[in-house]
């Protein structure tokens, strides 16, 4: 039997502030690509050459509800495609045959179960970004869940696209 194990890449917020990016509180992780665009593909290409099998796009909070609150909502699918394009870039560099993930997150916090919204109601919300990144990624991660509806909708949205997909609940930090 022929068995593959992926491995999958680190924390992109973390390593990013490792690295001295400013992570605000509003859009965290998301703000790297306006600031250090060449920080999150460096960090691809380490974690790359570090062995990981899959890394996953600097999606986590490109929601359009958090860059609304620091006035850039209409970059929504330029900071998708950007994300998506950092990660390519990062697997030519390395020339390692490496997936990249389509990050899906909890749109309104994470580890917040109790304000996670409907499935109707944010299964759209999820269809937008997985149209935007299903051309330029290999699987989606709906990562970080923390309620049944937040897994619904994202998977959903994903799986409408044909990709594979891959959930991880949390439910605390």
């Amino acid at each position: 039997m022929n068995q593959q194990i992926t491995i999958l890449d680190a924390a992109m917020g973390k390593a990013l502030k490792t690295q001295g990016v400013e992570i605000p509180e509003t859009i965290w992780s998301a703000n790297a690509p306006l600031v250090a665009p060449e920080k999150v593909q460096r960090i691809h290409e380490e974690n790359t050459l570090a062995g990981a099998t899959m890394i996953t796009t600097n999606t986590y909070d490109v929601i359009r509800s958090d860059l609304k609150k620091v006035g850039i909502e209409d970059q929504f699918k330029t900071l998708n495609l950007q994300a998506a394009g950092l990660a390519q870039a990062a697997t030519k560099a390395t020339g390692k045959d490496v997936k990249i993930a389509g990050a899906l997150h909890p749109l309104n916090g994470s580890f917040r179960p109790g304000r996670v919204r409907s499935v109707e109601e944010i299964e759209p919300l999820y269809c937008e970004q997985t149209e935007i990144l299903a051309p330029h990624v290999d699987v989606f991660l709906c990562e970080t869940m923390s309620h049944i509806n937040e897994d619904i909708a994202a998977s959903r949205a994903a799986r409408s696209t044909g990709k594979p997909v891959i959930v991880s609940f949390t439910f605390n930090e």
